[in-house]
């Protein structure tokens, strides 16, 4: 790496030509830019590939949800949001492997972290005209529930590879919510997390994952 001294136009940054202009301690440097490696991918190389492209892909549909009700954590240089450490435990302890391919094991997927607490959902079923059944108890006696909190319901169908969020299905008064899924959900299976926020959307629960459901 050769130092870049400073002329007429001050010092050079990026790309130019075969070199590259970088910054370093107050200073400017030229380096040659890196060769594309030639070696092929090791075999933990390619199972980490394959879990990063599993893992990223799926959690792409959801990222702004998860965002918004997950707070940043500080990282051991920067800020991390819900998705990226949504990214990070999934890598470690997410993925199953079934003859030999991987899979993204959805129970062990979070949408949502806090701390208001969830009302207890003790059936959810698929009602002849296709649509989704909740019955929760109503804890709003808790002080730190309240009658007016929302439910948020988020289900992932796992042919079509889409997600849909439902935002207000019912108070938690309210004890029961129905959910109409789209008219093109007709087969396969769905998986469905809940989570709670109050009204005024300060505070929200972590989201639980309830189950597997068959359209057919």
């Amino acid at each position: 790496m050769a130092e870049a001294m400073n002329g007429m136009l001050g010092g050079v940054s990026g790309k130019v030509g075969p070199v590259i202009g970088v910054r370093w301690r107050g200073r400017y440097f030229w380096r040659s830019k890196a060769r594309k490696s030639t070696k092929p991918f090791s075999e933990k190389q390619r199972i980490q590939q394959e879990k990063m492209a599993l893992v990223s892909s799926f959690l792409a549909k959801i990222r702004g949800f998860i965002n918004q009700y997950t707070p940043m954590r500080q990282g051991e240089k920067s800020l991390i949001n819900g998705t990226e450490q949504q990214s990070s435990f999934l890598l470690r302890h997410g993925i199953g492997y079934e003859d030999n391919r991987g899979y993204l094991q959805l129970n062990l997927v979070t949408v949502s972290i806090g701390t208001l607490p969830v009302a207890h959902i003790h059936k959810i079923e698929l009602t002849e005209d296709k649509q989704i059944k909740l019955e929760w108890e109503d804890n709003s006696y808790n002080s730190m529930t309240a009658e007016s909190d929302l439910l948020s319901v988020v289900i992932f169908h796992n042919e079509e590879e889409e997600f849909q969020i439902y935002d207000t299905v019912g108070q938690r008064m309210d004890k029961i919510g129905l959910i109409t899924l789209k008219e093109q959900w007709t087969y396969g299976t769905i998986h469905i997390w809940t989570m709670w926020k109050n009204k005024e959307e300060t505070l929200n629960s972590t989201s639980l994952y309830h189950e597997e459901i068959a359209l057919d």
